[in-house]
């Protein structure tokens, strides 16, 4: 062995070569980090001066805290010590409503880049490439944690920045929130990168990761709720748990996060040097000699590799429809404690508040169901880098039957998700009213010609501009924008009317309209042509 190879072999020389890696992971990553770093930031000053306004008042913030004291409403916000400081501080107000969101953002965008930069490049084959030269075995894993480090640091700075003149005299609150998404970002990529060790595949370690998130939505929501120790759990309620603008504000639950970001840190260095590479601790199941009947087609092949996307997407939804549930029941009464202001904005135009809950809440499962068909359509673009797709495109199948396979798994994942959010929704928030369960269901099902848009959108930009993995997303990202904040932030008419969603009526509160809906539906179609049309005509493209 030569002194060059015992130095990468063994001790520090595990890690040569991560700075040369740090600067390349963070050119191939700069557009992704951008892009999330100012959408969570920048979404966070945005509605900062809405929130203030909206309750700049001691007496408008005590009424909304008498409403938000409910375990319904808090296993959706965040510990009561934040309700309690309402009347005396707007940031506490601003911090309840937001951090557990604005953190899951930021817990996602770690997840993806940790596994961008880990499993995903050695199935692609990259890692292969640059492990070739004189880099240490560990140097890849470094220079994605260095460089999550950087990104959590500098968004805990803008986070904390967009908040700054939220009150005046509490620069230690802006402070303690900008740091909890920093904790929030370390904790999430240091343990995604643990998953990106023991799992077999890119997505079976996003899946650990955004699966690590549900847990700490779901202990942190259970611990609010009850207000017992299941918060605890959570790394999302750590942060909850600093009580930032309260009289009780505190740090030291950051130092906690920060300890388990060290260790799983540290355990992922060195599952890292017990595995072979391109395979995962816990080994693939074994697969039959032969398939089934039922795979001898691009098609059925494609349904069954995507058959867990569709299960976790169905299991979220109906989940998720189910929390929503719990609170449409009590809308009449959360309503009496609004301003008028504060009614007219969360008003669609129903007889009852509960039925303008109840069309916002469909709206939301709907946006969420067509996330999973656009996951659907992201398979079949990493089947291609893998190479995998070159050996079904090489079979005797029609030119357009892959990548053309995802589109119809994708529809069908995302109309099954989106009915199963419905039925959840009608189970846990009609009260035994039929009438109002039936209500939701039609809500839910004249919600599928824009699910189906945003779909077949996803799927044109694959056929066309393969590379261009951001484009998939940009008509989702825009509705999810329009739902929530479209009135909020009073976005004008012709920008809302981008987003497919804002054509459908918001039944129950509003009459049907089955015109727009029929629009849809074609405009649907005519998207599915012409993305079979790019598949005919592409080559396929490897990175």
């Amino acid at each position: 062995m030569t002194a060059a190879a015992a130095e990468v072999g063994d001790g520090l020389g595990t890690l040569a070569g991560t700075g040369k890696l740090l600067r390349f992971q963070a050119r191939r990553t700069r557009v992704h980090l951008t892009a999330w770093t100012l959408g969570i930031a920048g979404g966070t000053w945005l509605i900062t001066p809405v929130l203030a306004d909206q309750y700049a008042t001691p007496e408008s913030r005590v009424a909304l805290g008498a409403t938000m004291n409910t375990p319904a409403m808090r296993s959706m916000t965040g510990p009561a010590e934040y309700v309690a400081a309402y009347a005396d501080s707007i940031g506490a107000l601003f911090a309840n409503r937001m951090l557990l969101w604005t953190g899951a953002m930021t817990a996602v965008m770690f997840v993806l880049l940790v596994v961008r930069l880990t499993r995903a490049d050695e199935e692609t084959s990259r890692s292969e490439v640059l492990r070739s030269n004189p880099v240490g075995r560990r140097a890849d894993l470094a220079a994605a944690l260095a460089l999550s480090a950087a990104a959590a640091t500098v968004l805990g700075a803008l986070m904390a920045l967009a908040v700054l003149g939220l009150e005046d005299g509490a620069a230690g609150g802006a402070v303690l929130f900008g740091l909890a998404h920093t904790a929030i970002g370390l904790v999430f990529a240091a343990l995604t990168a643990v998953a990106a060790q023991v799992s077999d595949s890119a997505s079976t370690a996003t899946g650990y990761g955004l699966g690590l998130l549900g847990w700490s939505f779901l202990t942190a929501g259970v611990g609010n709720a009850q207000e017992n120790a299941a918060v605890w759990l959570s790394p999302l309620g750590w942060s909850q748990l600093t009580f930032m603008y309260t009289s009780e504000e505190r740090w030291w639950p950051l130092a906690l996060t920060l300890a388990v970001a060290v260790a799983a840190s540290s355990l992922a260095f060195a599952l890292v040097s017990r595995r072979d590479f391109g395979q995962g601790l816990v080994a693939a199941r074994a697969g039959r000699p032969g398939a089934a009947a039922g795979l001898r087609s691009a098609h059925a092949l494609t349904f069954r590799l995507t058959r867990g996307l569709m299960w976790t997407g169905a299991a979220t939804l109906l989940l998720l429809g189910a929390a929503y549930g719990s609170v449409l029941g009590s809308a009449d009464e959360f309503a009496d404690s609004l301003s008028e202001a504060q009614r007219a904005m969360l008003d669609r135009g129903g007889s009852t508040m509960a039925y303008s809950f109840a069309a916002t809440f469909i709206a939301i499962n709907a946006v969420v169901a067509a996330l999973f068909g656009i996951l659907v359509i992201g398979r079949g673009r990493k089947e291609e880098t893998v190479g995998r797709g070159e050996l079904i495109a090489a079979s005797p199948v029609a030119r357009s039957a892959w990548p053309g396979s995802y589109l119809p798994a994708a529809l069908f994942a995302a109309t099954v998700t989106n009915l199963l959010g419905g039925l959840g929704l009608a189970a846990t928030g009609s009260g035994g009213d039929g009438g109002l369960f039936g209500k939701v269901l039609l809500g839910t099902a004249i919600q599928l010609p824009a699910v189906w848009t945003l779909v077949a959108f996803a799927f044109a930009a694959f056929a066309w501009l393969p590379r261009a993995g951001w484009l998939r997303w940009l008509l989702w990202v825009w509705s999810l924008l329009v739902i929530y904040f479209g009135n909020m932030l009073d976005m004008p008419e012709w920008l809302q009317d981008a987003s497919p969603f804002h054509h459908v009526a918001a039944y129950p509160a509003q009459d049907l309209e089955w015109a727009p809906l029929g629009v849809l539906a074609l405009l649907a179609a005519a998207l599915v042509w012409l993305g079979y049309a790019g598949a005919r005509r592409r080559d396929l493209h490897f990175s």
